[in-house]
């Protein structure tokens, strides 16, 4: 087994664990949907944490060539991996734990907390990217900051201007750079 194959599969555990939040709320919200209260924002949200759990966990791969991975490295993809979880749960309502099923009033008391999550997921991920380019020569890292760098402004502007229509465009155009990046830095695997 290579270092990335023993790295990844850990890692991998986490991002699932993250992915099963999501799709647990989800089912939850389909099967108790006559007293759902919808939210658009909040359902966005959630679209956004699903597409970067994805888009990190696929740029794991460029590591797969590493021969040997240091201590910092793996303990800095584990923090991405946290951070990532973390969005992912804290967009999941808890219905079991008294939670109503109105997600207009989940969004407006809980969205400061997952947008703060996912901003802090930005921050992690362009300090990773330079890191990554710079100490461990993966280019496509660096080079990723270019548009990642971009994905500071949406959760920032959500999180001080609390009109609706911000509340849809900052996951909208976060959602949007999601799939954007895949297609730019991640369109095919390559062995």
């Amino acid at each position: 087994m290579t270092p990335f194959e023993f790295i990844i599969l850990f890692f991998s555990f986490i991002y699932t664990l993250a992915l099963t939040h999501l799709l647990f709320a989800w089912t939850r919200m389909i099967r108790h949907r006559r007293q759902v209260t919808f939210s658009w924002p909040h359902f966005l949200w959630m679209l956004v944490a699903l597409g970067n759990l994805s888009v990190n966990w696929i740029s794991m791969w460029d590591f797969r060539s590493e021969g040997s991975l240091a201590l910092a490295t793996i303990a800095s993809g584990f923090l991405l991996v946290i951070v990532n979880y973390f969005v992912c749960a804290l967009v999941s309502p808890d219905f079991e734990g008294g939670e109503t099923y109105d997600m207009k009033r989940f969004h407006a008391c809980e969205g400061p907390t997952y947008i703060g999550a996912m901003l802090a997921l930005v921050v992690v991920s362009i300090a990773e990217n330079f890191f990554a380019g710079a100490d461990l020569d993966v280019q496509n890292w660096s080079n990723e900051n270019v548009l990642v760098s971009a994905f500071l402004v949406p959760p920032v502007l959500a999180l001080l201007i609390k009109r609706e229509w911000m509340q849809l465009l900052a996951p909208a155009a976060l959602l949007a750079g999601a799939v954007a990046y895949a297609m730019i830095y991640y369109p095919v695997l390559l062995a």
